[in-house]
């Protein structure tokens, strides 16, 4: 039994994305020629933000720790960035394992990082982004253990929220005046 009923569509989906890309790496896809996110946070006060996703079009709460000053009644924002990350990365897992026919009955990661925010709103501070982060992944599954450690190995380099993690992203802003 598989944690996705949908191992078979998922393996079509990939390979024709795969068959695609390999056909015309230059042409673009049908979902367009990058993929795109765009969110909107507004502050709704003690340190809490609203969140607004214009793809998925869902909304939810980020809430800052009652040490700094929040209401803690909500995930931080470095919590939902470690876990869109990982959840990422749960999707890449099963995505290779069905194109390699690598089924399983249950996944679970549980990822840990630190970060040093001594100082961090101080000019000339500690870097405070993460420092190092671990995933432990827990995987119930009749498929020898290479076959799996293979699966691991390519979506950790596969998965774009992994990606983002592992390398500087150039990050601008701009400012408007509103009166």
């Amino acid at each position: 039994m598989a944690v996705c009923d949908c191992f078979p569509e998922l393996k079509s989906v990939t390979l024709a994305r795969e068959a695609r890309y390999r056909a015309d790496p230059d042409k673009r896809a049908p979902e367009g020629p990058k993929s795109s996110l765009e969110i909107k946070v507004t502050s709704t006060g003690n340190l809490n933000e609203r969140v607004e996703t214009r793809n998925s079009k869902q909304s939810f709460v980020i809430s800052e720790p009652k040490h700094v000053g929040g209401l803690a009644d909500a995930p931080t924002p470095l919590e939902y960035l470690l876990s869109g990350a990982v959840g990422c990365y749960a999707a890449v897992f099963a995505f290779y394992a069905a194109k390699l026919g690598v089924d399983y009955e249950s996944f679970e990661a549980v990822a840990r990082t630190e970060f040093d925010v001594r100082g961090h709103m101080m000019p000339d501070a500690p870097f405070s982004g993460f420092q190092k982060v671990t995933i432990a992944i827990a995987v119930k599954s009749s498929a020898p253990l290479e076959r799996l450690r293979e699966v691991e190995r390519l979506a950790l380099a596969g998965c774009p929220g992994i990606a983002t993690l592992q390398q500087p992203v150039p990050v601008e802003s701009s400012l408007t005046l509103v009166t």
